[in-house]
């Protein structure tokens, strides 16, 4: 959510610049925010056109494919396409460097992940920062020393039909050097337009079936974190409207509304950003 709040941020921007042509100078500052982009295009609609030197956009759509963001490097986004409705900002506060909305901005996202690009990602020296930052222990194991003694590294997806997906990943013992292979299979369905939900997960290590005790603890944790209302604190209320998986991509749809109060509503020179640990 934080990419729609940047692009939107930034879309808006161009408003204080004093600029004719919108569109142009738009794409212009949304590629600026991005590290790049294969194709990006902007249209600003606005009838009558005097609402836009007040601060009103009365509807924006930005298309891009072969999208690299700065907040995840090395994560290519395969297309993402933006409708926004109605956009109203305090076009004095703007100039001055503020972006302040005059009421909540809302917007639909459909983006469009490959199962290549996130394999390329998933190998990439970021995800595995992130993975060496987890800590656990095996059922039976106790103790500082044994959370740390395992790690995780080689992760791979594959797309499966019927919404599913099979993730595979090296669990390294740091004592033995020893590597087992595990396996996962799930589906992910849509609960309340925020939650996912886990669908019939099967776990194998080294071909073996996990205990259930793991089992029931790994679903339990990853429900626990995959809701979007983790980002209403944020000022974000986001929903999903269409998940899909096919052809080995995911397809998905969601409809987030912006506070005005949002603290994402920053706008920033371009830099490099480092995501935090999941």
């Amino acid at each position: 959510m934080e990419l729609i709040t940047i692009l939107l941020s930034t879309l808006l921007g161009v408003l204080g610049s004093g600029g004719v042509v919108v569109d142009t100078l738009a794409a212009a500052a949304l590629r600026d925010q991005l590290a790049g982009a294969e194709t990006l295009q902007v249209r600003v609609d606005n009838v009558p056109n005097y609402q836009l030197i007040s601060g009103r956009i009365e509807r924006a759509y930005i298309a891009a494919r072969g999208v690299e963001t700065r907040q995840i490097p090395g994560l290519r986004i395969d297309s993402i396409d933006i409708e926004t409705d109605a956009v109203d900002v305090d076009l004095a506060r703007l100039q001055q460097g503020a972006l302040v909305l005059d009421e909540p901005a809302q917007a639909a996202l459909r983006l469009r992940l490959n199962d290549t690009d996130l394999n390329a990602f998933f190998q990439s020296a970021l995800v595995q920062d992130w993975l060496d930052t987890l800590q656990f222990s095996l059922p039976g194991a106790a103790g500082q020393r044994e959370q740390n003694r395992y790690g995780l590294a080689n992760p791979s997806l594959e797309f499966l039909e019927g919404d599913r997906f099979r993730i595979v990943v090296d669990l390294q013992d740091r004592v033995t050097q020893e590597t087992t292979a595990i396996v996962v299979d799930l589906g992910l369905t849509i609960l309340n337009g925020h939650r996912f939900a886990l669908v019939d997960p099967q776990i194998t290590v080294d071909g073996e079936e996990t205990p259930p005790q793991l089992l029931e603890s790994f679903v339990q944790g990853a429900q626990e974190q995959l809701t979007l209302r983790r980002l209403e604190p944020l000022g974000v209320v986001a929903r999903v409207i269409n998940f899909k998986v096919r052809d080995n991509e995911l397809d998905i749809a969601i409809f987030a509304r912006i506070e005005p109060s949002s603290p994402l509503l920053i706008r920033q020179p371009a830099q490099e950003a480092v995501p935090p640990a999941p």
